[in-house]
């Protein structure tokens, strides 16, 4: 939690007009940084709950897999989902 002395602080740069911020130290960004940027590095995905039948041993395999891994079962099959997709997309 910011002390008493730096709430005011923040709520003073807060009030400050983008007019009065000197900005000459930050180098601009082009469009050749830009085109290279990784889209959504920081965001979560949104993501849905879902149900999907799986036999025993296909979820037994899954399961050792995933734990070989330190994965939940559920991370793995999701993993193994998305590369194939992509797999698939690029083809």
């Amino acid at each position: 939690m910011p002390t008493k002395k730096q709430k005011k602080e923040l709520e003073a740069l807060a009030a400050t007009p983008d007019e009065n911020i000197d900005f000459s130290d930050i180098p601009e960004i082009t469009d050749k940084q830009w085109a290279g940027a990784v889209r959504g590095l920081f965001a979560r995905p949104e993501t849905r709950h879902i149900s999907i039948r799986l036999s025993a041993v296909d979820l037994l395999i899954a399961n050792k897999l995933a734990a070989a891994k330190g994965l939940p079962y559920q991370t793995y099959i999701k993993s193994l989902l998305h590369e194939s997709l992509v797999r698939e997309n690029s083809k």
